[in-house]
């Protein structure tokens, strides 16, 4: 993640205290007072440490966007940021900012990670831009703020999926299907493989095609057989159905995706046939490939500009303090 300048602004507590350093100075050259000399050079020699302070405390701190974020259009989530402090000295009132929302980190310890989330809404599905993005710190006394603004790599930046819609056409004309013993292939038919659910058995794992390499960083996925069950759903969702092709592309995209929630609360099987490929699973397992196929279909809607306007940070800050 790359960053852009510094910007540097005083708060509240800091124009007091230059003020009240600029009132001590006058008073000891007006007086000739030692005491206040004395006590006028130790202010500013505090406001000097604090500023070196402050630019010590950002010194190689990095703030990533996690790779891989899903979100949906006009609902809240949280956004996913991985900080890291590789210095061997702790990090300290660190404040993470994304739009009007704002995070602040009392202590990351040395050479550690975290997460941090903000809240995001984002407006339209797609890869919208986010809101401006930055990291500040008003470390040890919080006189000066310092910040930077941080700009996202754009293979990091999250997809945001189609809102869910209600369901205009009869559930035949969506593809619904009804499994029963006397379906064509029988009960226990091989219908594709899929990752294994939590709590579901290990007799359907397909061992020999596990990837044991990831066990070590806790992301081992264990595939197993999907087959056709008695009375089990399944829902057969395809871009060119003749029933839809009357509808725009939004309108599809959210009807699909309301059929695909409805298949993950009730766990039902589906399969998505899109122009950019094919999603199969059933209930959770499988979404998040339906979910990306779902908000990369183009066109891509319109980005709205107000909701994205790249007001200053301080400039804001200013009225609140």
């Amino acid at each position: 993640m790359s960053r852009h300048r510094r910007e540097v602004h005083l708060s509240r507590s800091g124009k007091v205290f230059v003020g009240l350093t600029l009132a001590l100075g006058f008073a000891a050259v007006n007086t000739g007072n030692n005491v206040l000399f004395l006590l006028v050079s130790m202010l500013l020699a505090i406001m000097v440490l604090s500023g070196f302070a402050a630019l010590g405390n950002l010194w190689r701190v990095r703030a990533a966007l996690l790779p891989g974020q899903m979100f949906t259009a006009d609902e809240p989530g949280d956004l996913l940021l991985r900080l890291s402090n590789p210095r061997p000295w702790p990090l300290w009132l660190l404040e993470l900012r994304l739009g009007a929302a704002r995070r602040t980190l009392i202590r990351v310890g040395a050479r550690q990670e975290t997460l941090v989330a903000l809240p995001w809404r984002p407006e339209v599905r797609g890869q919208p831009p986010l809101p401006p993005l930055r990291m500040g710190s008003g470390f040890p006394f919080a006189f000066v703020w310092r910040g930077m603004e941080l700009q996202p790599e754009p293979a990091d930046r999250p997809w945001v999926a189609p809102a869910a819609g209600a369901c205009a056409v009869a559930p035949a004309d969506l593809g619904y299907q009804e499994a029963s013993d006397g379906a064509p292939g029988g009960h226990g038919d091989f219908l594709w493989v899929r990752e294994r659910l939590p709590g579901e058995g290990l007799g359907a794992v397909i061992w020999r095609r596990v990837n044991w390499s990831l066990g070590t960083r806790g992301d081992l996925h264990l595939p197993v057989r999907e087959r056709e069950q008695a009375a089990q759903r399944r829902i057969v969702l395809d871009w060119e159905d003749a029933a839809l092709r009357q509808w725009t592309v939004e309108q599809r995209l959210r009807h699909f995706r309301g059929a695909l929630d409805t298949a993950w609360t009730q766990g039902w099987a589906w399969r998505l046939r899109m122009p950019a490929g094919v999603a199969a699973g059933r209930g959770r397992s499988g979404m998040d490939r339906a979910l990306l196929l779902l908000a990369q279909q183009p066109p891509l809607p319109a980005i709205p500009a107000a909701g994205y306007a790249r007001a200053g940070w301080f400039s804001r800050r200013r009225g609140a303090l």
